[in-house]
């Protein structure tokens, strides 16, 4: 059972996201991301990883590749890079690591939302 400190804590914050949500400053729920949604497509760094082999689950295939910002471009360096190696392009062979602070924040690919 939850007392009832606890329980007015928990009402608040959830009154406040909800608020910080309806006025798109909380976060994009496309992308479930913290950052707004145009942060998450047009304006974040991504390191992009690629896993070559990813049908044989050998976790040492997946790589950085490149840094790039934006969300599309980063599939597009994925792409492009695929034709580089002479595979064909596979959606689950890449993702974009959102980079913030010098730090790996979050993972997205183009268009999952």
């Amino acid at each position: 059972m939850i007392d009832s400190a606890l329980w007015f804590k928990l009402a608040r914050t959830a009154a406040a996201a909800s608020m910080l949500n309806a006025c798109s400053i909380g976060g994009c729920s496309k992308y479930a991301s913290a950052y707004s949604c145009s942060y998450v497509e047009d304006r974040a760094e991504y390191e992009v990883w690629y896993w070559r082999h990813v049908e044989q689950d050998n976790v040492a295939d997946n790589k950085p590749i490149a840094r790039t910002v934006g969300l599309e471009r980063c599939e597009n360096t994925a792409r492009m890079f695929a034709a580089s190696i002479g595979a064909t392009f596979n959606y689950r062979a890449y993702i974009c690591v959102l980079m913030d602070g010098g730090k790996r924040r979050e993972k997205h690919r183009y268009g999952e939302g």
